[in-house]
């Protein structure tokens, strides 16, 4: 197996344990230690995705939607978190500096979700250069700052509210 091929069945393999566990399917319980070892794992595998990764979408490839009750599970789930709404900076390598705007945990983990639950999909049913395209094109231009945005304020809040959430045991 091509460390390529190996890379893809990683991210698959974090891909179902971050959609199984947002959506509660594998009964672990959405409690903010739990968030951030779940989306930086996947944010890790992420990073390890092959290139390239521009062909875009084939022809004659169905777009594909997970099923539209998770997402109101994952909403669900995500709103009992301890954090809702945090300020960041949109563009923080604009200059100047652009104006904090609102980001959202709800949001963030849902846009995850989607954007993974998709790529999961076409990869289940084997075609696993249109879920290599979903995954990368989408961590590179949308999930990737969702995840980011909440693993930062969810690390702020862990720190300042408790840190002892951000041990191992936690």
């Amino acid at each position: 197996m091509s460390s390529d091929s190996r890379h893809l069945d990683d991210f698959a393999q974090e891909a179902r344990a971050f959609c199984r566990w947002a959506t509660g399917a594998d009964g672990t319980p959405m409690i903010t230690p739990m968030v951030l070892r779940r989306v930086s794992s996947l944010y890790a595998a992420a990073l390890n995705l092959p290139r390239p990764f521009t062909q875009g979408m084939s022809e004659g490839v169905a777009e594909v939607e997970p099923p539209s009750d998770s997402g109101r599970v994952v909403a669900t789930r995500a709103s009992e978190l301890p954090l809702q709404v945090y300020w960041e900076v949109f563009d923080p390598v604009a200059n100047p500096c652009e104006e904090p705007v609102a980001g959202s945990i709800v949001d963030d983990l849902g846009d995850i979700y989607q954007d993974v639950a998709r790529g999961l999909i076409l990869f289940e049913s084997g075609d696993r250069d249109e879920a290599l395209w979903e995954w990368a094109f989408n961590f590179r231009i949308h999930w990737g700052a969702h995840a980011t945005g909440a693993l930062r304020a969810l690390h702020a809040y862990l720190a300042q509210e408790n840190p002892d959430g951000l041990s191992r045991d936690a």
